[in-house]
């Protein structure tokens, strides 16, 4: 059940909390009422994940708002999980977490630890380009030519009608490679009713890359601004070891962008298949983690029970 909350100074607003409520089991065993920000639905193995979750604020009042939405909330009596998913912001809600918790049957988990990477498109592709090292300038840019040796090379941004054949390519090159589609029935229908509205904005950037007039490569990214995000790729496996296909689809994607004025190319958290490529073409990263508050007289003392190994990891409140 969505539950959006608005926050003001006096007459003016100044943050937003997208929340939502649902029923969640934890341990196959365990009921809770969950609060959780919307556009993650935590440890749900069939939902999407969006990463830099968090509430909407004003900048000078982004602390303010947490500190009330977690006083709020921790006034209910009607939850006993709270989560943040996937937040680039987990330091600051364990700060707002110990703060405003004392004295109360809280405990707090800080766990999916990862990292994004972000490439700086802010000089130009030519810029970026000389900016790599030696091996990943190569695979990224100087081996098109090896490329247009298998066939003529086009790379294609979809219009609106494209939209259902280019996630149909992606997840047919995606299944290739991972033995599974990027994106299944409901995600799939969820991912076109979104790109038909980004499309409608400007803002969806679905491209393919074609050798020799077939499909060998898709590349699934939504623009904000001057941000770009890399939402997922696919592409063939078999088609040539001598040449990375996905790396030379992000270097036409790059450059494109790059020719639209957008600054940061965000790849996401997550690593390759075989490399963490996105290391070697990123000049910046951000920690993402998920916050787990937990509340009651048996489940704080069960999960800090479970992260017995890992105690590092979880900070307790007094």
């Amino acid at each position: 059940m969505p539950e959006i909350w608005a926050l003001y100074r006096g007459a003016d607003l100044i943050g937003v909390a997208p929340l939502y409520r649902r029923r969640v089991r934890r341990g196959r065993i365990l009921p809770l009422s969950s609060i959780q920000l919307i556009g993650s639905a935590w440890r749900d193995p069939r939902a999407a994940i969006s990463e830099y979750l968090d509430i909407v604020a004003i900048a000078a009042e982004t602390e303010v708002v947490r500190h009330a939405c977690a006083q709020a909330l921790l006034a209910e009596r009607t939850w006993s999980e709270w989560v943040i998913g996937f937040t680039a912001a987990g330091r600051q809600w364990r700060d707002v977490f110990a703060q405003s918790g004392r004295g109360q049957q809280h405990y707090v988990r800080d766990v999916d630890h990862l990292v994004s990477y972000q490439a700086d498109l802010s000089s130009g592709m030519e810029a970026y380009v000389r900016s790599l090292g030696q091996s990943t300038r190569r695979s990224l840019w100087n081996l098109r030519h090896r490329l247009a040796r298998r066939g003529s090379v086009s790379f294609e941004l979809l219009a609106a009608e494209e939209i259902e054949g280019g996630l149909a390519d992606l997840n047919r090159l995606h299944r290739l490679r991972w033995q599974r589609p990027a994106f299944a029935a409901p995600a799939l229908d969820f991912h076109t009713r979104l790109a038909r509205r980004l499309a409608s904005r400007g803002e969806l950037v679905l491209s393919r890359l074609r050798v020799g007039g077939q499909v060998v490569s898709v590349l699934y990214d939504i623009r904000k601004g001057t941000r770009q995000y890399n939402i997922s790729m696919g592409f063939d496996p078999a088609f040539d070891g001598s040449v990375s296909l996905g790396l030379i689809h992000l270097g036409y994607s790059m450059e494109a962008a790059a020719a639209r004025q957008v600054s940061t190319y965000d790849f996401l958290a997550g690593s390759g298949q075989q490399t963490d490529y996105k290391s070697h073409l990123s000049q910046a990263r951000r920690s993402v983690s998920s916050v787990q508050l937990l509340r009651g007289r048996v489940l704080p003392a069960l999960y800090r029970w479970h992260d017995r190994p890992r105690v590092a990891r979880a900070v307790p409140l007094a």
